[in-house]
């Protein structure tokens, strides 16, 4: 890294130090990280002793895509309001709903590329801000995010330090940004004029040459000298937890996150508070927590970066390809049909001759030899045992992954049963969704994130509209809601859950009540209960079962106007398929069910 033009200020210095840290600890992945992408994109560096053709087997991508196609959707998040209003509860989570749109974060799409990552890469981060009166959640490249060593793996709020590199923005954009020390712009633009800036502007750093490393290796030529019509600069933001801050005369706080913002290494824009940034909240949430998570799936005590999918694959990636190179080029030289011959024959040159079909060749043989000491055939051996040792290395590595050749849709030769097939593709099921216990808590500790950004910065959101379905109609109504729609004096928690995990269980409480059912047929609160439940099993729209629960309810009222019955007598209610058969109504029951 370049020294910063103010190399006296003690707080540049810092962060300078922070940055160096970070990337040093970082650093050790980056290679790994770039031939992991590499063999995902289908892509591999040709050289003259392993890799000899331009040969990539897509064991990569289909190990990974395999594994994605297994695990659990993204997450179920719901707001309890701790004041059970539940009419601003609808309101918070209608909220949510779209803040979590195709139109707004795209968070279906984008919960794949937090997987996907973690899969490559072996952790992944997403950064959460309000833009323009939207609460937006970003998932970034690993690579752009640098952590201190000492961070506890499970707990990122425990980083003395975070810095997010690699954001670019104009330099004339600066100017107009009045959070920015306009001093420091100025000594910016100075530094840019002169031949040192010209030479900063032309090269990237370090860092931001081996994250671009993968790009180039995909063929992008113009990565380290884009043509571009103005002056960029690159812009890190550093979360720095503080010791002893004061505020106020008597006032001192144990510590807490300051947001600076410097450029190119060069020139500190902004400092302040992250609670000042963001705003305040009752607990004081910014004080100690940042606007980003993180998980992967195979954490470990030891080391923030740890490991993932992809470093299980890509050597086993790297050995088959160099294998199934060796194959090509000795079925290639193989069928060129290569020869040597004796050169000290005079008026023997057979590399004139041309290749014809059903040709005739005359070859001169000296006497005392025969044909075969003139030329012989360039033997060249056969490689095709090597299958047997490709299949060695797959299956190892379907192992090791859980990424079966089941899973893949590909049934094996040998002889199973239909029980062995579903056991073994059972168990590799499982095996993939147990990555959801990694990043279903993260999804709770977004949740908390959202409730936080609402909660300090409610006046920098905008009014959205939402469309709802009218009670007893087929008109659609529309509403502007705002934060003050859902604001209520106790807050929110937020409740987690995957959906297969929602699924299993509803189908259990389902299974439950229908035993229930069979022991108390006559019983109209648990015909109801049993109702609504299996109305949300189907996922039917809340305003939607009211009005079914009504519709139920108006027709047991006339079936026992018209039988003379009470009211409140249940009538026929739907069987989940699977469930415990419940006897009639009028009849006795003679046999006990049976749970």
């Amino acid at each position: 890294m370049e020294t910063p033009i103010d190399a006296k200020d003690p707080e540049l210095l810092m962060l300078w130090g922070n940055k160096e840290d970070g990337y040093n600890y970082r650093q050790r992945r980056h290679e790994p990280w770039r031939e992991t992408y590499t063999l995902y994109r289908d892509t591999v560096t040709v050289n003259r002793l392993t890799q000899r053709q331009s040969v990539n087997l897509p064991l990569m991508k289909t190990v990974i895509r395999t594994l994605l196609k297994d695990v659990d959707d993204m997450p179920v998040l719901y707001f309890e309001n701790l004041d059970n209003d539940k009419d601003k509860e609808i309101f918070l989570n209608e909220y949510w709903k779209w803040t979590a749109s195709e139109q707004v974060n795209n968070m279906e799409v984008q919960d794949i590329v937090d997987k996907k990552q973690v899969g490559l890469f072996g952790r992944s981060f997403c950064q959460w801000q309000i833009i323009d009166g939207q609460i937006r959640m970003t998932v970034q490249d690993p690579q752009d995010i640098l952590v201190s060593r000492y961070v506890d793996p499970t707990n990122l709020n425990s980083a003395r330090s975070l810095v997010h590199t690699h954001i670019f923005k104009p330099l004339s954009s600066l100017v107009n940004n009045p959070d920015y020390d306009q001093e420091e712009v100025k000594k910016l633009q100075t530094f840019y004029a002169t031949e040192l800036g010209l030479i900063k502007q032309a090269e990237n750093a370090k860092m931001m040459v081996e994250k671009n490393q993968k790009m180039q290796d995909m063929g992008m030529p113009d990565l380290e000298s884009p043509i571009l019509g103005e002056t960029y600069v690159e812009l890190s933001m550093h979360f720095v937890f503080r010791e002893n801050e004061k505020v106020g005369e008597d006032e001192a706080l144990p510590g807490q996150f300051f947001l600076y913002v410097e450029a190119d290494d060069q020139v500190m824009l902004m400092k302040k508070p992250l609670e000042e940034v963001i705003g305040t909240t009752k607990d004081h949430f910014w004080r100690d927590h940042l606007p980003y998570d993180s998980w992967a799936d195979d954490i470990e005590r030891q080391d923030f970066w740890s490991d993932g999918i992809g470093d299980i694959v890509r050597t086993p990636n790297k050995i088959l390809n160099s294998w199934v190179s060796q194959m090509v080029e000795n079925r290639t030289l193989r069928n060129f049909g290569m020869n040597v011959y004796d050169s000290s024959i005079e008026g023997f040159s057979p590399e004139t001759f041309e290749a014809v079909p059903w040709g005739w060749y005359g070859i001169p043989v000296p006497q005392g030899k025969n044909l075969s000491q003139v030329f012989q055939k360039v033997e060249i051996p056969d490689l095709s045992e090597s299958l047997d040792e490709i299949e060695f290395v797959t299956n190892f590595v379907e192992k090791a992954t859980g990424a079966t050749s089941t899973q893949q849709g590909v049934i094996e030769d040998r002889q199973v049963t239909l029980g062995e097939i579903k056991l073994s593709l059972g168990e590799a099921k499982e095996r993939a969704k147990g990555m959801a216990k990694f990043y279903v808590p993260v999804w709770k500790q977004r949740g908390m994130i959202f409730l936080k950004l609402i909660e300090a910065a409610s006046e920098k959101l905008d009014m959205v509209k939402i469309y709802k379905k009218g009670r007893n109609t087929s008109d659609i109504y529309s509403r502007e809601i705002g934060p003050k729609d859902w604001m209520t004096k106790s807050g929110y928690q937020a409740k987690v859950w995957s959906r297969e995990e929602k699924l299993n269980q509803d189908t259990q409480v389902l299974q439950r009540l229908d035993v229930l059912r069979s022991v108390m047929p006559d019983n109209p609160k648990l015909a109801d209960v049993y109702q609504r439940k299996l109305l949300n099993f189907a996922e039917v729209e809340p305003d939607d079962i009211n009005e079914i629960m009504e519709f139920e309810q108006e027709k047991r009222e006339m079936m026992a106007n018209n039988m003379g019955m009470p009211a409140n007598q249940p009538g026929v209610n739907p069987v989940v398929p699977g469930a415990v058969p419940r006897p009639a109504v009028n009849q006795p029951v003679t046999n006990q069910p049976v749970v």
